[in-house]
């Protein structure tokens, strides 16, 4: 199926979201080199789920400063500007689909929990390869946010064909996409590109968000999308609580095409399983 006819199916059953107002205007504000700091942190004080989110992330130990941060300002200032902004967009996407929790057969607070971790490993595989990874560390978090929206869209669309086909997926054995695939003619991965590009982003992390799922060629022919593709399959086995598999995602093919070490991938493997208790929705 060519992506001009899944992107046609997609907007024909899915209702793709425009870019929330106030991370537009963050966005602006952070591009606007006459703009400061105070400007940028008082525009995220007008938001209280974002705002919440910016001093959570701040005073985490991720961080580990010795004095507490109060102020949206002074956040702004530890976290940077362009990770704020990644921030927001993370808080004011979930606080955009709070009515769908609580649902017997899909967890949206589990799927936001592992879009967040996913970008945080995927910035850390990018902060360790020697490869030509096309995308800053802030873009990788933006990816883990979208590269599995598509199925929260689908559940909001089409809530009892969405939920069938999860059922199905988790009875056949098959992975998720790929039952999608069967019922709806395009994958959740595919949503996520559509609403990337919709919102102007890079064209690579429209990519990134298609493809992680593979397939094998595409991913062997760009080490950016195989870090992801990759990345995101490392955060499900631990996740299942297999840190082993985890690191053997990584085979010898894989570190060589993403110039990676055993020693990088057990440290990322170590990091990413120590934040996961500390990603809060």
């Amino acid at each position: 199926m060519t992506t001009l006819t899944a992107e046609g199916l997609i907007r024909a059953n899915v209702a793709i979201p425009t870019l929330p107002q106030v991370v537009a205007r963050i966005n602006a504000l952070v591009d606007d080199p006459e703009v400061g700091v105070r400007e940028i942190g008082a525009a995220v004080a007008e938001d209280a789920p974002i705002a919440a989110s910016v001093l959570r992330l701040a005073n985490s130990a991720r961080y580990g400063l010795r004095e507490k941060v109060l102020s949206t300002e002074h956040a702004t200032a530890v976290l940077g500007v362009r990770m704020l902004r990644t921030i927001a967009m993370q808080a004011s996407v979930v606080s955009s689909y709070e009515h769908l929790r609580g649902q017997v057969d899909f967890s949206v607070e589990a799927l936001w929990r592992h879009s967040i971790l996913d970008g945080f490993a995927c910035s850390l595989l990018a902060t360790h390869s020697r490869a030509r990874i096309e995308l800053a560390p802030e873009e990788f978090q933006v990816v883990g946010l979208l590269h599995d929206i598509g199925k929260v869209l689908l559940l909001e669309s089409s809530p009892e064909p969405y939920l069938a086909c999860v059922r199905e997926a988790r009875e056949r054995g098959v992975p998720e996409f790929r039952a999608e695939e069967i019922r709806f003619g395009f994958h959740h991965g595919e949503v996520g590109a559509l609403i990337a590009s919709s919102w102007g982003l890079p064209q690579l992390v429209a990519e990134c968000c298609r493809y992680h799922h593979g397939p094998s060629k595409r991913l062997l022919a760009s080490p950016t999308l195989a870090l992801v593709a990759l990345g995101n399959l490392m955060v499900h086995r631990l996740e299942d609580g297999d840190l082993r598999g985890a690191a053997v995602v990584f085979s010898p093919e894989a570190r060589a095409l993403l110039c990676l070490s055993s020693e990088h991938i057990a440290e990322v493997v170590e990091r990413t399983e120590a934040m996961r208790p500390q990603i809060t929705i």
